[in-house]
């Protein structure tokens, strides 16, 4: 061990009268305030996007919900079309009782999309309506609490309902979707 003095570390002069120029703090605070702006805005353009996305997503989700529950009634109504004409047919004795047996698949798994809730509500509640009376009038044929006629008529009525409101309803607001992610690269 030998012993030399302990030297002091040089300090350098130039370095200290930088530190106490005005332009060197001016430089400082101009470096944190575009660090914090550069922050600021990138945070913001990517909130911009990732509700951009969602909205796409949405979008998306509420088009094939909406297009899927179209089909499934249009099929719906040619089967009760065609429960119709067995009921017409006076040689059919079965037609009252023969069950309807309509496509559900996607009635029944709406309750669990959320896409679901972003389908306009008057189709949600049409419908549910149609549904809903369509089995109580088949009911009521295939137990006698209705004649046959009355029935046919409550039933047409029914149909009507859906082809000339519901489906055009549901067909106007696919085609509205579809114009408003034509601009974007989700393809449908």
């Amino acid at each position: 061990m030998s012993n030399s003095p302990i030297q002091n570390p040089k300090v350098d002069v130039e370095r200290v009268n930088e530190i106490k120029k005005a332009s060197f703090w001016v430089s400082q605070v101009f470096i944190i305030i575009a660090t914090v702006l550069g922050v600021y805005l990138a945070a913001s353009q990517g909130y911009k996007q990732a509700v951009q996305f969602e909205n796409m997503k949405s979008y998306k989700e509420s088009y094939y919900l909406q297009k899927s529950l179209q089909y499934e009634l249009q099929d719906n109504i040619a089967l009760l079309k065609t429960y119709i004409g067995k009921l017409q047919n006076a040689n059919y004795y079965g037609a009252r009782n023969e069950p309807l047996n309509f496509y559900s698949l996607v009635w029944d798994n709406m309750k669990f999309s959320s896409a679901t809730l972003a389908t306009p509500p008057e189709f949600l509640r049409q419908a549910q309506g149609f549904y809903r009376n369509v089995a109580k009038l088949h009911d009521s044929i295939a137990k006698s609490d209705i004649s046959v006629d009355n029935g046919l008529k409550q039933l047409r009525i029914e149909i009507d309902l859906v082809e000339q409101d519901l489906i055009p309803g549901l067909e106007k607001s696919t085609q509205t979707i579809k114009q408003e992610l034509s601009g974007t690269d989700v393809i449908l």
